[in-house]
């Protein structure tokens, strides 16, 4: 989503959009081919915008649902994605102190693409630890059998 800093005020604008998950997965794809998550469907994109002189101020969250494999048993699963975010931009080349939580960018020109920082917060968001359930037994180590499903073949 492009935004246009003479169009923001000091007033708090709301910025409702979806982000493509195709852009995200592609990213995924090409920074870790072997990981198994993607992202299903759009995300949901809530936030709020305005402007203080030329700092531009953004806070608000961004949803999804992410499609991965159980860590323990390797079956696939769903999972929500939801994440905060909130943004100080700041015009390139001029300072600024960084409120409470706030993560600091910089924008140059007369536009913001907030994509990119939507993409990043997502890509944050994704969680290496998620599992089918919080009882998941797993796979045998010895046999492989999914101990959800089924009981171990091995001797022991």
């Amino acid at each position: 989503m492009i935004v246009k800093v003479a169009d923001l005020s000091d007033a708090v604008r709301r910025a409702q959009y979806r982000e493509s998950a195709g852009s995200l997965n592609e990213i995924l794809g090409r920074s870790a081919p072997t990981v198994d998550e993607r992202f299903e469907g759009d995300l949901d994109v809530d936030a709020e915008i305005y402007r203080s002189g030329t700092d531009v101020y953004l806070q608000g969250r961004v949803a999804g649902t992410v499609r991965c494999a159980c860590r323990r048993c390797l079956d696939e699963i769903q999972w929500p994605l939801e994440r905060e975010f909130r943004f100080l931009l700041v015009k390139e080349g001029e300072d600024a102190e960084l409120e409470d939580d706030a993560g600091l960018d910089h924008y140059s020109g007369d536009e913001i693409d907030l994509s990119p920082l939507i993409r990043e917060q997502a890509l944050l968001a994704l969680d290496e630890s998620v599992l089918c359930s919080d009882d998941c037994k797993g796979l045998c180590a010895g046999c492989g059998a999914n101990l959800n499903r089924e009981l171990c073949t091995c001797r022991s």
